[in-house]
């Protein structure tokens, strides 16, 4: 018996040793991290899509996406601590960035990990958009040192008697005319991630339409 003791101590420390690496070697974080979003080789070949709006009649550039931040809506029942507990489970989200609001909603910024690139902001964001408890989610993009965050909504002026234009376009792209001024023609359509596009999207389909004299997205603005 005497002879098993040295044995079964250094078995004993063995065991102990080994334990407490494991549970030491992947943090929680860590572990929720998406290796096919983090995965660069899965997006490579692939280019970045370029955006771009209309001010003005001129075509204005955006570039690609912000790599470091996007913006969503929680949907209005969800408490902040819901919020940071929801997005647990998204490895490529840091942290809660800061507030604003729009029109119609209250925008949440989202700190995104280092190292993403713009193709995998672009499949977080379809990621975020899939979650029920999210309402929408848009890009940033960087101009200068100054971040344009898309927000929920488009500013759209009509031509004469174009509203019921408006409506109809709105309607067909799962979106809302919010109410106006009496005797405005300008007016503000509400987008979620169910509309056929986020208020960039929309606000570059309506561009074209007849009816239509300007539309833009009303951007969130932020410091770099």
């Amino acid at each position: 018996m005497n002879k098993l003791l040295p044995f079964l101590s250094g078995m004993l420390m063995l065991i102990t040793f080994s334990a407490c690496r494991d549970n030491s070697a992947s943090p929680v974080r860590n572990v929720r991290f998406d290796p096919d979003l983090l995965n660069k080789m899965q997006v490579a070949g692939n280019a970045c899509s370029s955006y771009s709006y209309v001010d003005g009649g001129q075509s204005k550039s955006l570039g690609v996406v912000y790599t470091k931040q996007v913006l969503v809506a929680f949907e209005p029942h969800i408490s902040a601590a819901d919020q940071q507990l929801l997005l647990q489970k998204y490895g490529f989200v840091k942290s809660l960035g800061t507030q604003a609001a729009s029109k119609s909603a209250v925008l949440q910024s989202l700190v995104l990990q280092d190292g993403l690139n713009c193709k995998q902001v672009e499949q977080a964001l379809l990621t975020l958009a899939a979650d029920a408890q999210i309402a929408y989610a848009a890009p940033y993009f960087l101009s200068g040192k100054q971040l344009l965050g898309i927000s929920n909504e488009v500013i759209v002026t009509v031509e004469q008697d174009g509203l019921s234009t408006l409506q109809e376009l709105a309607r067909d792209y799962k979106a809302e005319v919010q109410p106006s001024s009496p005797g405005s023609n300008i007016y503000l359509v509400k987008v979620s991630k169910h509309s056929n596009g986020n208020a960039l999207e929309l606000a570059n389909f309506l561009q074209k339409q007849p009816g239509i004299a300007q539309a833009a997205p009303d951007f969130i603005l932020a410091a770099q």
